[in-house]
Formats: structure tokens, C-alpha cells, sequence
């Protein structure tokens, strides 16, 4: 993509994200483009800072005082939001009286045309940011729009600052050495070499360079871009090193750091005279660090614990999760494979492995079964799927249907058998790898390589449910040359219990 092109779906990205009619696809698209291409950050900032001056200008002339110096040499003086047709005004003279007629069409007019002037201003800054990107300076103004600075903030969601804290505003800069102190609530930053962070409070971070950020406490999350690889994260505990990735962390000062890896790899040092010499983690593997030096694993990742990145949030409206917990009978440090709990999130595209780019799709254009879609679901290890002495134990925290989603490559297991019953719905397999050498498709029905089947079990009060493995069968291969993959786990409150 050249820099025009860029320029030009950045800018269309971002006004439909602003006019908030932007599709799921289209925000996805927005943030792979930030994350991928420093460029495309600074035109982003760019876009929305010009948007924001001109809607700040359009609000501005919209509530001062109206004017109608055709009645009188005082003139009638009242603010927008505050004068109903109609209702009295107040003179400049301290009288009070009831608006004319010409005066009460005046107003109304004028609050017709606050609406469209304001949404107006979006499509103004595009212009101007066309404008400005005509113009000779336009390569040099880009290279320097965050240079002069380290780091912004482009999101501050329901957050309350620590007493005597430092208290940000959304699209404030972050300097070297300032120090993000949050009580509750989720910043959003991009630092100006391609890095993005969220903190989320309680959490006491330092932006100490472009290359580092040292976190006390809080949750963090950080995708990287080709550009900013070596981008660091320390804490207490451990030192966190990217090398061209996404991971989440969450520190407590005082027992320890946990890592988790998303995507791609990292470093990670433990502080400490005994440490252990340096591991590396990539994608569905997280290990915890302990305030004596001490690794552990970590068995379930889950979004109370640890925070998600921003293209696999899901929104819900229930508040209790009905998978509580994941765990299985493999001995702790044998394996850094972590289960990913994602709450209401099972729908079209939805990831299905922490180890793999596998997606989950309905079979053709009608969809996913309906019955699974905003489910509690688990992203599973793909590699698991050779193991034959294997049990996961899936806690559910109220009455709810579990179903298992499993390979019609293979014959069903004694187990699920037993326990379960076939619904004879289907869900298909959309398979994609890191490499790109297979890429995923996009809905339902798009780039289908699999199908599987839909095995159900009704579980009436808060329990845990054992699984076992996907097959019995011993195989010498490695798991990536057998073609099969490993089931899926979704849960979905009982009808009575989906307002919860």
C-alpha cells in the first residue's frame, strides 16, 4: 500500500469511527493499520485532532449568547441548552421577559443547525487534513507530529486519578518521566514508535523512554509494531522484552508478575540473584513470576485477571461468567500453555486456539448456530490434540448448556459419548497461520476448511465438568502434520439466566 492509499483509509476509517457507524470489520481494519504502520498513527492523531478543534469551535459558536439586535439595543441574550421556546429570557439589563415570536424562530433555528454543524466538523477536518496533506510541508509534518513527544493518550474510559496524581486528558501528551496513577479505569496510549499501551487502575506506571515503561502495579496490555520491537515492559519482579508481539500483563507489587503472550514472542528476565537464565514465550504461552524469583504456570487467562486486546473484546450485557475457570492434569512447568477464557464472546471469526490463527465460522452464509452465539467460550492449545492421557476441568459457575465443538475427522471419544448428547448442528473450522501462508477468511461461510459437530451437555447447578482427550489414538507425527484439530468449549447461561 502506498502512502496515499494509506492516507486516504485512514481517513475514511477513522470518520466512520467517529460518526460511530463504523462496522466491527471496519474497526478491526482501523486497528490493524495502527498497529502494523507508525505512519498510519500519525495521521490517525492528526484526523481526530483537527476533528476535535473544529467540533470544539462548532460547540462553542452553537451556545453563545443569541443575538437579535433587530428588537432592541440591549438584545436578548440566552445560551442554547438553556432557553426553551417560549420560556422567559433574561435581558443584559437584568429584566425579564417572554420571547416574540421572530425571537422563539430564531432560537429554534439555531438549535436545528447545532446538530448538523457539529457532524459537519468531521467531514471538515477530513478536508483539511486532504488539504494539509497537498501541501509541500505534508511529509515533514507527518514524521514530526509525535516526535517532539513520547507518548499520547487517545482514550481515558471511567477513570478516577490517584490522589495527587498527575490527572491526564484524552489526547494529552505523556512526556519522559511522568507517571500514570490510576485508581480505577482504562488509559489508552500510543507512544510515537508504534507501540500501543492500556493500563488499567489501580496501577502506578512511569513512561520512563520510548524503548521502556516501568509498572509497579495495574493491568497492561501492549501490541508492538515491527518498529518498536525491543519495546520493554519491567516491573518488581521481572523485565518483559518484545520481540514483535502482543501481551498482557498484570503486576501486584507485592506477590508478583504475571506474563501472558497473545501473539508473536517475548523475553522475559526474572530480577532477582537467583534468577532463573532467560525465557522466551510466544503466542498461548504465560508463565507467573513470584516476588522471590520463582515461575510458575499459569493455567487460565481470563479477563478479570488479565487484560484482552482491543480486536478480541467483546461486549455483554451479563456481568457473571459462566466458565469460571479452566484447568487440566498436566504438571505445573511441564508446559506454559495457558487456556483463554473469553467472556460473551463466541461469535463469527472468533479465534479458536491460543497456539494457532484458527477461526471459528458457521458452515455457509446462514451463520453460526444461533444458540452459541454470545457464549462464554475457550480458546483451547491446537497441539493438545495428539495428547492422549489429557483431562481439562471446566468450572461453571451457574446453570448453563456446555458444548463441546469436535473435529468430524475424528470418532467422537467414550467420554463425550456418554456425556453428552449431538445437537446435529455444525460449526466449521476456518484454519489461518502466523506465516500467512494460509490466511483466514472474513464471516460466515468464507475460506471453510473443516467442519465439526456440536455435542451438548445441560448442567443444572454450579460444578466442574472433566473432558478428556480428542482421541486415544498414539501418533508419531508433530502436531502440526496431523490434520486434525483440538475441540472447542462454549457455554451458554440457561434461558432464565441470561440477563444476569
Amino acid at each position: 500500500m502506498d502512502d496515499a492509499d494509506l492516507i486516504n483509509e485512514v481517513l475514511e476509517l477513522t470518520l466512520a469511527y467517529q460518526r460511530e457507524d463504523a462496522t466491527a470489520e471496519e474497526r478491526a481494519r482501523l486497528e490493524r493499520l495502527l498497529l502494523d504502520n507508525p505512519q498510519a498513527v500519525s495521521w490517525y492523531l492528526r484526523a481526530v485532532e483537527d476533528s476535535l478543534t473544529l467540533r470544539a469551535a462548532a460547540a462553542k459558536r452553537a451556545t453563545e449568547p443569541l443575538r437579535n439586535a433587530d428588537d432592541c439595543g440591549h438584545c436578548i441574550v440566552t445560551p442554547l441548552e438553556a432557553a426553551d421556546d417560549g420560556a422567559a429570557v433574561v435581558l443584559r439589563d437584568g429584566a425579564s421577559t417572554s420571547p416574540t415570536e421572530k425571537q422563539s424562530n430564531w432560537i429554534h433555528t439555531a438549535r436545528l443547525w447545532a446538530a448538523p454543524v457539529a457532524a459537519a466538523c468531521v467531514l471538515l477536518a477530513v478536508a483539511g487534513v486532504l488539504w494539509w496533506i497537498a501541501s509541500d510541508k505534508a511529509a515533514g509534518n507527518v514524521a514530526g507530529l509525535l516526535n517532539s513527544h513520547v507518548a499520547r493518550i487517545v482514550n481515558v474510559s471511567n477513570v478516577e486519578w490517584a490522589g495527587g496524581a498527575k490527572k491526564f486528558e484524552e489526547w494529552s501528551f505523556v512526556e519522559p518521566g511522568e507517571t500514570l496513577r490510576i485508581e480505577r479505569g482504562l488509559v489508552n496510549l500510543f507512544l510515537d514508535n508504534g507501540a500501543e499501551l492500556l493500563v488499567e487502575g489501580p496501577a502506578d506506571v512511569d513512561l520512563v523512554s520510548l524503548k521502556l515503561i516501568y509498572a509497579r502495579k495495574g493491568k497492561l496490555a501492549v501490541r508492538v509494531s515491527p518498529s518498536a520491537v525491543g519495546f520493554s515492559v519491567q516491573t518488581p519482579h521481572a523485565v518483559v522484552i518484545d520481540r514483535g508481539t502482543s501481551f498482557g500483563m498484570s503486576i501486584d507489587e507485592v506477590s508478583g508478575t504475571d506474563v501472558v503472550v497473545y501473539e508473536g514472542i517475548v523475553d522475559l528476565d526474572v530480577i532477582g540473584q537467583n534468577a532463573p537464565p532467560r525465557r522466551r514465550l510466544g503466542g498461548g504461552e504465560a508463565l507467573s513470576v513470584s516476588r522471590n524469583g520463582e515461575l510458575s504456570r499459569i493455567t487460565t487467562v481470563e479477563s478479570t485477571k488479565f487484560l484482552e486486546p482491543p480486536q478480541v473484546r467483546a461486549a455483554g450485557a451479563r456481568t457473571e461468567p459462566v466458565i469460571t475457570s479452566v484447568s487440566d492434569n498436566v504438571r505445573s512447568l511441564e508446559t506454559t500453555k495457558y487456556y483463554r477464557v473469553i467472556p460473551t464472546g463466541f461469535r463469527e471469526d472468533s479465534k479458536a486456539y491460543v497456539d494457532r490463527q484458527h477461526e471459528w465460522n458457521g458452515v455457509d452464509q446462514r451463520g453460526l448456530p444461533p444458540f452459541l452465539l454470545g457464549g462464554d467460550y475457550v480458546m483451547t492449545y491446537n497441539d493438545d490434540k495428539i495428547v492422549t492421557e489429557f483431562e481439562i476441568a471446566v468450572g461453571i459457575g451457574q446453570p448453563a448448556s456446555l458444548y463441546v465443538i469436535i473435529d468430524d475427522r475424528v470418532p467422537p471419544p467414550e467420554w463425550l459419548t456418554r456425556d453428552f448428547v449431538d445437537t446435529h448442528w455444525d460449526v466449521a473450522s476456518d484454519e489461518g497461520y502466523t506465516d500467512n501462508i494460509i490466511t483466514n477468511g472474513v464471516g460466515p461461510g468464507e475460506s471453510i476448511d473443516h467442519t465439526c459437530s456440536v455435542w451438548r451437555r445441560d448442567i443444572s447447578a454450579p460444578t466442574t465438568v472433566v473432558l478428556g482427550a480428542l482421541s486415544t489414538e498414539i501418533m508419531a507425527r508433530a502436531a502440526e502434520d496431523v490434520e486434525r484439530s483440538m475441540y472447542g468449549v462454549v457455554a451458554v447461561p440457561f434461558a432464565s439466566d441470561r440477563s444476569k
